[in-house]
């Protein structure tokens, strides 16, 4: 029979898809597809005229140029494949001809034969056979082609019987529906897995035989396998219910956390496999193999235990220990290796190697022999990780405790409960049972004035959130998990693991109380009582530093984490200094300086940065102040926000400047309150307060040493030097201005260094704070050096001590920024001096010129009160004359409150007499702050003062008597008047 008639007979018609011829003799390993036999005539002819290894496919295919199951369309036939001995056979390079199932075709022919007489497959008639030229090939045609899906559960029960009955097959071939056999009249080269096996033969076919019902082999495989260790009859796990309806599953490609991380912390060992094994425990394949691995037959089997040891931790060694008992070639064996796709199921065994997973203790437990050395991967020891912390931008260093006895983590993340166990088998074991899939361990205990909370840290995915947890919630399960539920911590595989998940915590929580003091929560930033200093949500040590959770202070924490890098922040100040903009630098070290306030011995001072005009660079002096601890813009108190709000916001930086912009902001028209901040801020110290509906002080815990920073489009000197009711040379000497007048211009590349600062703050400040809370003691000597060198430098005296002390904190930081001590920049000092030097002779003229004496108040007095004096003039021609200032006639109906002051001209001649009632006097020096003893001293040094115990302010008028104390000033009738706009000696 030719190749192309034996084909038709055991192949699809045509209609059913693509055949497949392959060659695979040459490197290229050709394969031809087509619609039907007769094209593939030519392909067998010159394959034979080449003496080519050529092979048919046993199944039709939906596309070409995919051989491959999944493709396989229809089937015709069920074929087994019979390995044997031959004459040519050739010794390997030990000398020894390998033994197959059979000593010869003949034999394995006469086995065939009498395995389809015991089973009674001769009575539905003989099979085909072809001599492969090595062994012997039985086709069973079939009446009419069937899906795949019919054939192939026929076809395993087929292999399976012959399993049964010992029959050698090569287990590969028969459930194989892609597989490929040779083609009857073509050349057998000998050529297996690249080496040469056997002298050439010729594949030749041997006889022909009858036509099969697919059901009535079925129907007799199924009779002889039933009840059988052979009969392919999964079973599912014990612990499975059977219930009505469709089971739920995730989308496709989703998996839930928890067994991905199962999956990342479990490490698998080919050893505990093989251990169990040989304790009769194990995996039964393996077994099979390692008693028969020499025997011939056995690939299939050594590829599906090659999948299965790839996946293990001692990969290397374990494919080569199994290769090794065959022995297949390591060449072999690393071709096979880059094949493999997956680990074999048990499933695949059993239809690779029938008759021994049925018999195995974990069938239908277990999906795949891996579970039989798979134990999770954990560690107590502990260790450092990396985590990026909840609003930092870079990732940081966090020591992960060592967990409490009868817990682990898990390698990959994951806490871990350890049980002691029993396996199926009664063997004691440690079973690790996860509770979460990532980490969660604690970090401190926190004590807020006296109320304990449990400070732990989850890490998910590198992210470390924090979890806090009243320590009185401990001793209740229920409120417990309620606190963790809440912060997005549950156990897993559901509350089942609760009571795992609590104990764990409380263990943790009993561990940390023991080992480690509690850590006192800061209720605001910067310097704290034990020398450690608050910033970025850190407690700053000499050792390094402390994250806690700081409740009340979220909204500051969240603005000043470090952010960028100090270059890209240095740039910035840079440029400042190329443009030679020293008042801004001058105010970016104000606020740089401000925890330096806590060395000068003054509690605060006010800065102030003022210009009627646009584009000064009022907001950005402030911008780059703000940079050095946090967002530029986010870090500053708003336009909005109320005078009692900034000093709440005071006592919470306080040590770390308060900074705000547009100070004249609608909400704050009213200036007057300035000028009581500004005398409150060098107080360090909030105001009293009662508490609500009692008669008792709230105990006042607001303090500060510290700098703030405003700005606004006026000048705050010219309201303190204005016309003002109080003296304002106080606030004067507590607030240094920076009158800002010059309109500043851009080039394009400098306004993007410009933008850049929003990207990178608060890097300065970290720098600044980690130097100085190791130098505490290096910082008591140098301030107040520098302190005093200010004082020297500007020739300063005591009333100027505020302006001094903020100056030299300034300086302080400026030199506290250079190369020699923090490392975050170098700033010329004597441009700064200069600055500040001109910053301070502004405030001297404004002071100088503005200073209020004893006249002014009583030139003041007299404008505001003029029209109701009672003038009186003496002429020797006219009599006395006498009327009010307003003129206004003076008579019976006139009252005393009318009468503020009384002015004689001519009583003495040459000379005008002033009379002021001193109760008035008194009250007004009240008003004016200014001291009416001091008042009485410089007006008795500047003219002839009497006083009258009872002068009779309306003698010499028509009014009733007024006797009253009064102050007498006299003065020459031709010197200059008091007030200069209203004289004394008017007409």
């Amino acid at each position: 029979m030719n190749p192309l008639d034996f084909m038709a007979a055991v192949l699809p018609p045509p209609g059913n898809g693509y055949y497949c011829v392959a060659e695979l003799t040459t490197k290229y390993k050709e394969h031809v597809y087509k619609e039907t036999l007769e094209e593939l005539a030519t392909t067998i002819d010159n394959a034979v005229l080449n003496a080519y290894d050529t092979y048919f496919a046993l199944g039709t295919f939906k596309k070409a140029d995919d051989r491959s199951a999944p493709n396989v369309e229809m089937l015709r036939c069920i074929a087994i494949d019979v390995d044997c001995n031959h004459p040519l056979d050739l010794p390997d390079a030990a000398g020894v001809i390998k033994q197959k199932a059979y000593a010869s075709p003949k034999a394995g022919f006469e086995a065939i034969m009498a395995f389809i007489d015991e089973v009674g497959l001769s009575g539905l008639g003989q099979p085909w056979f072809v001599h492969s030229g090595g062994g012997v090939h039985a086709y069973w045609p079939l009446k009419e082609a069937v899906p795949k899906s019919v054939w192939k559960p026929v076809a395993e029960q087929f292999k399976r019987l012959c399993f049964s009955k010992k029959l050698g097959i090569d287990a590969t071939v028969t459930g194989d529906a892609a597989r490929i056999l040779r083609v009857p009249g073509t050349t057998n080269n000998g050529i297996k897995s690249g080496s040469k096996v056997r002298g050439t033969t010729q594949v030749r076919f041997m006889n022909s035989g009858d036509f099969f019902d697919l059901e009535d082999i079925k129907a007799l495989v199924n009779k002889h396998l039933a009840g059988t260790p052979y009969e392919a009859k999964p079973t599912p796990p014990a612990n499975v219910i059977e219930l009505p309806g469709q089971r739920p599953t995730l989308p496709a490609n989703v998996e839930t956390g928890t067994s991905v991380k199962l999956f990342e912390n479990s490490v698998t060992k080919f050893r505990k496999i093989f251990d169990r094994t040989k304790q009769g425990t194990g995996c039964g394949q393996l077994a099979y193999y390692i008693e028969n691995a020499e025997q011939d037959g056995m690939e299939p089997l050594w590829r599906g235990l090659l999948s299965i040891a790839q996946k293990c931790e001692e990969a290397p060694k374990a494919v080569i220990w199994l290769s090794q008992l065959h022995p297949y070639s390591e060449d072999r064996m690393n071709t096979k290796l880059r094949e493999i796709k997956g680990p074999y199921p048990c499933i695949k065994f059993d239809s690779e190697n029938p008759g021994v997973c049925t018999q195995c203790v974990h069938w239908g437990k277990i999906t795949n022999p891996l579970a039989l050395g798979r134990e999770y991967a954990v560690e107590v020891a502990p260790k450092e990780i990396d985590v990026k912390v909840e609003n930092e931008a870079y990732a940081r260093k966090v020591l992960r405790p060592e967990p409490p006895k009868g817990y682990a983590y898990g390698k990959q993340g994951g806490v871990f409960i350890e049980k002691d166990d029993e396996d199926a088998e009664g063997n004691k074991i440690k079973r690790q049972i996860m509770l979460i899939p990532y980490d969660l361990f604690p970090v401190d205990i926190l004590n807020s004035g006296g109320e304990h909370t449990v400070h732990m840290l989850a890490i998910r995915d590198g992210d470390a959130k924090t979890i806090t947890i009243p320590q009185k919630s401990i001793v209740s399960k229920d409120e417990t998990m309620k606190h963790l539920a809440n912060q997005n911590i549950l156990a897993s595989f559901g509350a089942g693991n609760d009571k795992n998940l609590y104990d764990y915590v409380r263990a943790c929580v009993e561990k940390v109380s023991v080992e480690k003091r509690t850590i006192s929560v800061p209720t605001s930033y910067g310097w704290q009582p034990d020398d450690t200093f608050v910033f970025a949500g850190k407690i700053y040590t000499p050792n390094g530093q402390i994250e806690v959770p700081m409740q009340g202070l979220e909204n500051i924490v969240a603005n000043t984490k470090p952010t960028g890098a100090i270059e890209q922040w240095r740039a910035v100040i840079n440029l400042f200094i190329q443009k030679k903009m020293w008042q801004h630098v001058c105010i970016m070290l104000a606020g740089a300086g401000a925890p330096l306030m806590r060395f000068t011995g003054i509690y605060g001072m006010t800065f102030h940065c003022g210009s009627t005009n646009s584009g000064t660079g009022k907001s950005l002096a402030l911008e780059a102040a703000a940079s050095v601890w946090g967002h530029p813009v986010h870090y500053r108190t708003s336009k909005g926000t109320s005078p009692v709000a900034m000093q709440q916001r005071l006592d919470l930086l306080h040590s770390i400047p308060l900074i705000t912009d547009e100070i004249t902001a609608k909400n704050r028209k009213d200036f007057a309150w300035f000028s009581e901040f500004v005398l409150d801020m060098t107080n360090g110290r909030g105001k009293e307060r009662m508490e609500s509906g009692s008669n008792k002080e709230r105990m006042n815990l607001s303090t500060w040493m510290d700098m703030s920073i405003m700005s606004s489009n006026t000048y705050v000197v010219d309201y303190f030097t204005g016309a003002q009711s109080h003296s304002a040379e106080g606030e004067l000497r507590r607030v240094l201005e920076f009158a800002m007048n010059d309109v500043l211009t851009w080039e394009p590349h400098e306004i993007e260094i410009i933008k850049s600062l929003a990207d990178n703050y608060a890097v300065a400040g970290h720098m600044l704070v980690e130097y100085m809370v190791k130098n505490v003691d290096k910082l008591k000597e140098l301030v107040p050096q520098v302190v005093r060198r200010m004082y020297g430098e500007y020739h300063a005296t005591n009333d100027e001590r505020f302006w001094m002390a903020a100056i030299g904190a300034a300086v302080g930081a400026g030199i506290l920024f250079s190369d020699e001590h923090c490392g975050a920049i170098n700033i010329p000092m004597q441009p700064v001096l200069d600055t500040f030097g001109n910053a301070v002779r502004y405030m001297r003229t404004a002071i100088n010129s503005g200073t209020r004496s004893a006249e002014d108040v009583l030139n003041s007095f007299t404008q505001e009160h003029y029209g109701n004096f009672i003038i009186v003039k003496f002429n020797g021609t006219d009599g006395v004359l006498a009327e009010l200032g307003n003129g206004g006639a003076i008579d019976a109906s006139t009252t005393r409150t009318k009468i503020m002051g009384r002015i004689e001209h001519g009583a003495a001649v040459g000379f005008t007499d002033y009379f002021i009632e001193e109760r008035l006097l008194k009250a007004f020096c009240s008003t004016m702050s200014f001291g009416y003893a001091d008042f009485k001293k410089q007006l008795e040094d500047q003219f002839v003062v009497s006083y009258m115990s009872k002068k009779d302010m309306t003698a010499k008028t028509k009014g009733p008597p007024m006797r009253v104390s009064v102050m007498k000033i006299t003065r020459r009738s031709d010197e200059e008047d008091f007030t200069g706009n209203v004289p004394l000696v008017a007409a």
